[in-house]
């Protein structure tokens, strides 16, 4: 957990939950795949939505935490629009898009972040 305010860490779970929901819906399991320089690799989800929400922490929170003062409120107002009562938006699709690119970026050494 990246933060104490009660808000972003709820919407934060809530984003968690509905995007692992998404990811096993499309892949059919705890698993989703990244694309590292062309080579495609399979990444295992550890310990279900936490997982999700690590990922989260470290590839969405931690980007805006470096870059922006306020994070927290920016943090609030992004995954505001990712996620509502029913569920994953498509804005929370294109965030978390991002995040796998950042991530294949990462492993193929291209230094992710980019997309955040």
């Amino acid at each position: 957990m990246i933060t104490k305010n009660f808000r972003l860490n709820a919407l934060a779970n809530q984003y968690a939950a509905a995007l692992y929901n998404h990811i096993t819906a499309t892949s059919h399991g705890d698993y989703f795949m990244i694309d590292a320089g062309g080579e495609l690799v399979r990444v295992e989800i550890a310990g279900g939505v936490k997982g999700v929400r690590d990922l989260i922490d470290g590839y969405a929170l931690e980007a805006l935490k470096e870059h922006y003062p306020q994070w927290e409120s920016v943090g609030i107002e992004l995954l505001s629009r990712c996620v509502t009562a029913t569920g994953l938006t498509g804005r929370g699709r294109e965030i978390w898009q991002s995040m796998v690119n950042d991530m294949g970026a990462t492993v193929a050494g291209n230094h992710g972040g980019e997309n955040a």
